[in-house]
């Protein structure tokens, strides 16, 4: 039986399936960088993600790298290579969901970026429900344990990729109705190869046989990551879905605790209970509109 979902509903749903995948990708770079240099792992997640889909141009033949979008398929890969590089940097030298808690600025980037670029209506209940989750980031981030006021320097790092990855967000919005999936993904793995291949050279450590196999991993679901939020964002404004990057937090709490033995503080656990319920609120707000919509359409 087909389940009858409207689109924002399966917007939300490839958005949170894509957070937990990413959350499993930070847990394998945070491993594979206690040895490896932040460059070669990002090197290899998108080298092994190029190779993973190569096998495609022997059925599609060279017509898959045919785009109307060249200009954005590069700029795309060249913010990828940064915002990953950048990232995953933040991944090895912070503690997971202190990253992951930071990255939670994306919404806000997001709604300005979508505002000024995709024309997108920014309603009211989006913006409080993305401010109240910055009011709870910002409790994360700047009260530690011992409720002292502090902001480490490290921190800009996974800011910067941020903003990268919102503009990312808005550039995919943009393109993703217009472009052949795959294409994008093979362009966008292929440019951020090359790109990072002379710098990991300078860092050159060869991998095992089981890093190699993680970096695979690492690889193959940074291409699952990147079709889910095609997906998500072919379904639903970005505007609207991007709230929801806060429940990303649960996912690498969880996997923090399972894998590193982090436990997340009391400032932290404060600041998820006023996420939470901010993007609680938008899901209902957001139903209710889609409710109304579809009564004035009957």
């Amino acid at each position: 039986m087909r389940l009858n979902w409207s689109n924002y509903q399966r917007g939300v749903f490839f958005l949170l399936l894509m957070m937990a995948v990413s959350s499993l990708n930070d847990i394998i770079a945070k491993f594979m960088g206690q040895r490896l240099e932040a460059m070669e792992v990002i090197f290899f997640r998108f080298f092994f993600g190029f190779i993973t889909l190569s096998p495609l141009m022997l059925t599609r033949g060279m017509k898959i790298f045919k785009t109307q979008q060249l200009g954005s398929n590069v700029v795309r890969g060249v913010l990828g290579a940064l915002s990953f590089f950048l990232y995953t940097y933040s991944v090895i030298h912070i503690s997971l969901v202190e990253v992951v808690s930071i990255l939670w600025t994306i919404p806000l980037f997001v709604l300005l970026l979508s505002l000024i670029f995709l024309g997108e209506s920014v309603s009211g209940t989006r913006w409080i429900a993305t401010l109240v989750g910055f009011v709870g980031l910002s409790f994360i981030t700047l009260y530690g344990s011992e409720n002292s006021v502090s902001f480490r320097l490290l921190y800009i790092v996974p800011i910067a990729s941020s903003f990268l990855f919102a503009v990312q967000d808005v550039m995919i919005k943009k393109i993703v109705d217009q472009e052949d999936r795959i294409t994008m993904l093979l362009y966008f793995a292929l440019v951020a190869s090359l790109l990072t291949l002379v710098p990991t050279l300078f860092v050159w450590d060869t991998p095992t046989f089981f890093e190699l196999t993680m970096l695979l991993l690492l690889g193959l679901n940074g291409n699952l990551m990147q079709y889910l939020i095609f997906k998500a964002f072919s379904a639903a404004d970005l505007s609207a879905l991007a709230p929801y990057r806060y429940v990303e937090f649960l996912f690498s709490a969880l996997f923090a605790f399972a894998f590193f033995g982090e436990i997340p503080g009391m400032n932290v656990l404060t600041g998820a209970l006023i996420l939470i319920p901010s993007t609680l609120y938008l899901a209902y707000t957001e139903n209710q509109k889609k409710k109304a919509f579809r009564r004035q359409a009957v």
